[in-house]
């Protein structure tokens, strides 16, 4: 799954991580240069909330990997605006929830495989060929 579009992770606590923790830094009272920030090499909050939810990294792919039992897709839902709703086991949502009416908002494809994906974009569903 590729998502562009805004998400958050819901667990029985609140957000857990979203598309925007990604542009915060790990630590509110660190003190560096925004100039120089960046979100792909300094440690960012989205890293460090995924980091406590998964419990694993993989630093060879730099992705971090689900060690837990949890994280068992459950059940997915959409909605009329092609946003949806994955629940997990331990009490987990995704929900991704386009917010635009064009360009990309999420997809879901399997990796090495030539092969259609399914696409939404501007809250629709496109063809991909």
């Amino acid at each position: 799954m590729h998502v562009q579009c805004p998400w958050r992770i819901e667990g029985s606590d609140g957000i857990i991580t979203g598309r925007s923790d990604l542009w915060e830094l790990a630590e509110p009272s660190q003190k560096i240069d925004c100039d120089a920030w960046d979100y792909d090499k300094d440690e960012n909050l989205q890293d460090r909330r995924f980091a406590a939810l998964l419990g694993g990294y993989d630093p060879e792919t730099g992705s971090f990997v689900n060690q837990t039992e949890h994280l068992i897709v459950e059940d997915v839902c959409a909605d009329d605006y092609r946003g949806a709703a994955i629940r997990f086991s331990g009490g987990y949502k995704l929900v991704l929830f386009p917010a635009g009416t064009r360009g990309e908002d999420w997809r879901v494809f399997r990796p090495d495989i030539d092969e259609s994906h399914f696409l939404i974009s501007g809250g629709r569903i496109e063809q991909d060929e």
